[in-house]
């Protein structure tokens, strides 16, 4: 039977996928994008692989890979500049996309669901928010295993509602959105949020 200090975790828990879901991030800022471009439900592939690139990575960072990570700096140093890579690739195609486009979501496409997932091996934040969660957030001996599935199982609740807030921000957007040059600024605002993560991202 699971002990009390299960039921005493939860609230912490909670309290951290929140914050650590619901704060602008690589993930939600894309979210936001693609939900003022596709629409929450072509969206959905996108958060959807998200939650499972998270979840997959989470599981094997419980396995051990955690430990690895946090032993070599150097590994985490890897994954970073990647990242920046990445981000600073979307941020172009986002700011350089010609606005006429965006009003014709027809002629675009969203992250697939596999983009999504694998989006997550080099996103630092995820990396940061699931070594907190399966180091500093599991409990230790023969109850670790019940704490760490209690973790996957409240971290993919919350973030599947944060994520889905995010999206539906986005479509709300999108109606303040109807003429090229407002879209244009959108995408200007969006590609330099997604800047802006850069140096978070290397001060973490």
């Amino acid at each position: 039977m699971p002990s009390v200090e299960i039921f005493t975790l939860l609230p912490a828990l909670m309290l951290f996928s929140f914050a650590a879901s619901i704060t602008p991030g690589p993930n939600n800022i894309l979210l936001t994008y693609s939900g003022s471009q596709f629409g929450i439900k072509k969206t959905m592939p996108h958060l959807i692989g998200i939650r499972a690139g998270m979840t997959a990575i989470h599981i094997v960072m419980l396995m051990g890979l955690g430990h690895l990570v946090l032993a070599n700096p150097q590994l985490h140093l890897t994954f970073k500049f990647l990242a920046s890579g990445y981000i600073i690739y979307l941020a172009y195609k986002i700011a350089f996309k010609h606005a006429k486009n965006s009003l014709q979501p027809q002629q675009a496409k969203p992250l697939s669901f596999m983009q999504a997932a694998l989006f997550q091996l080099i996103n630092p934040k995820t990396m940061a928010t699931l070594l907190s969660l399966t180091t500093a957030l599991t409990l230790p001996g023969d109850f670790y295993w019940h704490s760490a599935i209690l973790g996957v199982l409240v971290f993919n609740i919350v973030a599947l509602g944060s994520g889905l807030s995010w999206t539906y921000f986005g479509k709300v957007i999108s109606k303040k959105l109807q003429s090229q040059a407002r879209m244009q600024k959108f995408n200007y605002l969006m590609a330099s949020l997604l800047l802006a993560c850069l140096p978070l991202i290397h001060l973490n």
